[in-house]
């Protein structure tokens, strides 16, 4: 009987989510979430804003891309990497909320450092990616170029946010937007590394 392998970024992405979910039912969210009034004296929310959630399915759905996220990458990011990028992206995004959007007072979920991650992955992935050729090049292409037009057509121009159903609350696109921004520029920077390490190997 085969047995099913995890990669470490994978493990370490189920250990997360189990964690989210832990922290959704039995911490109280107002007391994590990110709450724009009150940063100056709890500063640890612009971290932990982004470990809870407005209810079971937003924590739910938020564990399940961890992990989709976490496995599309896996080749590419390791797990202290998507770990990184998860952290950095968090507190890029409460950065973004506290100093673009001072209408925004409140924010749960971590679907915007989701956000974060998913580019990094796509950036790398497109900027190492060799050969260069369409066949090797056309799926990062797609998920990048893809992610971006999705994170741009759903920005609220009017400031106005648009209020999901089964959320019970408004979605914060400008968090995803925020995400996306610094997981590009993250995902840059894991490949400027990867080419440099690979032309000092080229000189040894």
């Amino acid at each position: 009987m085969r047995t099913l392998r995890l990669s470490p970024p994978e493990r370490a992405a189920i250990v997360l989510a189990i964690a989210l979910l832990a922290l959704h039912a039995l911490a109280p969210g107002d007391a994590l979430e990110y709450q724009r009034g009150t940063l100056a004296r709890q500063p640890w929310r612009l971290l932990t804003g982004h470990l809870v959630h407005i209810n079971w399915p937003h924590a739910l759905i938020n564990a399940a891309a961890l992990w989709i996220v976490a496995r599309l990458y896996a080749p590419d990011l390791s797990a202290t990497r998507q770990a990184i990028a998860l952290a950095a992206s968090a507190l890029a995004i409460s950065a973004a909320l506290a100093w673009l959007h001072p209408a925004i007072d409140w924010y749960r979920g971590l679907s915007g450092a989701l956000h974060g991650l998913f580019f990094t992955g796509a950036a790398k992935w497109l900027l190492t990616e060799r050969p260069r050729s369409l066949r090797r090049l056309w799926m990062p292409a797609l998920l990048f170029l893809g992610g971006w037009m999705k994170v741009v057509f759903e920005q609220p121009y009017d400031g106005a946010l648009t209020r999901a159903d089964w959320l019970g609350a408004a979605v914060v696109p400008q968090a995803h937007l925020a995400g996306a921004a610094c997981g590009t520029v993250l995902g840059a920077l894991f490949a400027a590394a990867k080419a440099r390490a690979g032309e000092q190997r080229d000189e040894q």
